[in-house]
């Protein structure tokens, strides 16, 4: 088995806990495969491997650092048929379920084929000038949010779902959310929380400037459409928090459920509402005794 370590140096600094991460892999008679950037800097380490994560076909693919680090790590080697795991050095960790003290155990696991695949669904976003030239596209995994740009100024956003028209939308912008983004941007502009496996695309209007502010649970085979009206300061849009194009007048986003689903790696024990409920009230907590 080959085990792919994506670090994220700003939380690993050292490589401290991807060292503890590959000498465990090497314990339990895997391959540890770490980017060939990553060599010079990793401690000297007999067995570890340097190769590009997209081509050296990994059968699981770990990332260490925060949420951020997984998604960043899953919008670069998401193409690959590797799953996906992160260890927890951020502060919450929904999606990175190793914490440090267990990565010996969960690494065992790992190796022998002790968990579940919970397979996740992704977004594709295209984005167009009113000409329908194709300006640039890419994929999320937990969403594709629209919204204002350098100045306070409201956006203009009309909505279509299917080819029909679902509304007009002025505010601080639109969330398009998969079931495992539900949880994170789109639950703070209080939207709807769906299970991880569910394949529903979600719609939240964020501070909407009238009183029909709420949000659309489409199906996985819809195909969403959001017209870029004409602004004075351009809007922005962030899949999964990364910068994707600068808008123009009449820029046209198209959004739809990729065909290719993400794999990751689950033995979480508790359940995800247990999960949910502790996580949620721990983000609180955890930011105020830091």
């Amino acid at each position: 088995m080959r085990i792919g370590i994506k670090v994220n140096t700003n939380r690993d600094q050292g490589y401290a806990c991807a060292y503890e991460t590959a000498k465990a892999i090497l314990k339990y008679g895997a391959v540890p495969v770490l980017k060939p950037a990553d060599e010079g800097e990793f401690p000297s380490l007999d067995g570890v491997v340097y190769e590009d994560l997209s081509a050296a076909s990994p059968d699981v693919i770990i990332s260490i650092g925060g949420d951020g680090t997984f998604l960043a790590t899953a919008a670069e080697y998401g193409d690959t048929d590797a799953a996906f795991i992160g260890v927890n050095k951020g502060s919450i960790g929904f999606l990175a379920q190793i914490e440090e003290d267990g990565i010996d155990e969960c690494i065992g696991r790992i190796v022998k084929g002790d968990y579940k695949i919970l397979c996740r669904s992704r977004l594709d976003v295209s984005v167009y000038s009113k000409d329908g030239v194709l300006k640039e596209k890419g994929l999320c995994l937990n969403d594709c949010s629209i919204g204002r740009g350098a100045k306070l100024h409201t956006v203009k956003l009309l909505l279509k779902v299917d080819g029909q028209v679902a509304e007009r939308f002025i505010g601080d912008g639109l969330i398009i959310s998969t079931a495992t983004g539900s949880t994170a941007y789109n639950l703070a502009a209080g939207g709807p929380v769906l299970m991880p496996g569910m394949r529903e695309m979600i719609i939240t209007t964020n501070c909407s400037h009238t009183f029909s502010g709420f949000s659309y649970v489409v199906s996985p085979d819809s195909i969403i459409e959001i017209i870029v009206e004409p602004f004075e300061t351009p809007p922005i849009i962030c899949l999964d928090g990364r910068d994707l194009v600068d808008f123009e007048d009449n820029d046209r986003v198209v959004i739809k459920t990729c065909g290719k689903m993400l794999k990751t790696i689950d033995f979480n024990p508790e359940g995800f509402f247990n999960v949910i409920r502790r996580k949620i009230i721990m983000r609180g907590s955890f930011y105020e005794n830091s």
